[in-house]
């Protein structure tokens, strides 16, 4: 069986559930596990993603408004790797390849089948990785996750049910400039670890929010974590989120604590990796009852000191 993923969190499922020796191409952006950016890569990108939020921004919006994708497939290569299934998603063109391409392109293909993920709640998401397991025949090794999940998931409720004394507010950023607040799963996740949420929509999209909404709400927790942004290129912009945010009137009035975190690893791939995410929300959440997480994941977490300063 030759599997082709054009999206990071379907690689990291097929990954997840044993599949990764069949996997003969993948997306430009795959990147995890560090081994299958050796395989062929049947994308590339019309967007410079070392340009500055703003950049970035503007120049999504200019190519949409053409009507031309973000994101090239290559055909060609895609033939000659002949998968039995390519999975993709049918969510977010800004995200991936859209689905319109690769079904275009498939129709060139004699026999390959299409998975599409489409996930906007944390139910989604699993049942993805169950849906992919059983298209590909290994429903055991799906629901074997999905056991992992609830484990993960219990051992969150069960530390916060009793211990928890207050429910601080959580704002995440999904993108520095215009800023977004992370929705989709993200109110889900808050909820899970013991937050309230600010502003977001559980399954709805990342609302865009100005300085004026944002001065208006009183957060406790502030995770920045921009979507496709390791820490390194999130410490590079930190004038920009200070520019941004009303930091200094949340630092006075609410004490609100600020964390980084490697927006690129976690919370924006809607994969196996939304476990370790939660796990990460907890300890910035209520640092005191979940410490060890901020050992465990301190590779892709920062917390910010006053003023918005490095540790």
């Amino acid at each position: 069986m030759k599997l082709v993923s054009l999206l990071p969190s379907a690689t990291e499922i097929l990954v997840q559930l044993g599949l990764e020796e069949s996997l003969v191409g993948v997306s430009h952006e795959c990147d995890y596990p560090m081994s299958v950016k050796f395989l062929p890569n049947l994308t590339s990108t019309r967007i410079n993603p070392s340009s500055s939020s703003p950049d970035i921004h503007k120049s999504v919006l200019e190519v949409m408004k053409n009507s031309v994708s973000v994101y090239d497939l290559d055909l060609e290569l895609l033939k000659s790797l002949n998968p039995d299934f390519i999975v993709t998603q049918d969510l977010c063109d800004v995200c991936a390849v859209s689905f319109s391409q690769v079904e275009e392109a498939c129709q060139e293909l004699v026999g390959a089948k299409i998975i599409s993920l489409r996930p906007q709640k944390l139910g989604d998401i699993w049942n993805d990785v169950q849906n992919v397991a059983d298209q590909l025949g290994i429903s055991q090794r799906g629901e074997e996750f999905r056991e992992e999940v609830d484990s993960r998931v219990n051992a969150v409720k069960n530390r916060l049910n009793g211990k928890a004394t207050h429910t601080p507010k959580v704002l995440t950023i999904e993108w520095l400039d215009p800023i977004y607040v992370g929705g989709m799963w993200l109110p889900e996740m808050i909820d899970i670890a013991g937050g309230e949420v600010c502003i977001a929509e559980c399954g709805k999209p990342a609302p865009v929010v100005d300085r004026e909404v944002l001065e208006k709400i009183s957060p406790d927790v502030v995770v920045v974590k921009p979507c496709g942004y390791k820490l390194e290129q999130t410490l590079k912009e930190m004038d920009l989120l200070k520019k941004q945010i009303p930091w200094q009137d949340w630092e006075t009035k609410y004490n609100t604590r600020f964390y980084l975190v490697d927006g690129n690893s976690y919370f924006n791939r809607p994969g196996p990796r939304i476990l370790d995410s939660l796990e990460i929300l907890a300890h910035c959440t209520h640092p005191n009852l979940f410490p060890e997480f901020g050992e465990q994941y301190a590779d892709g977490l920062i917390k910010l000191e006053p003023g918005l300063n490095l540790p």
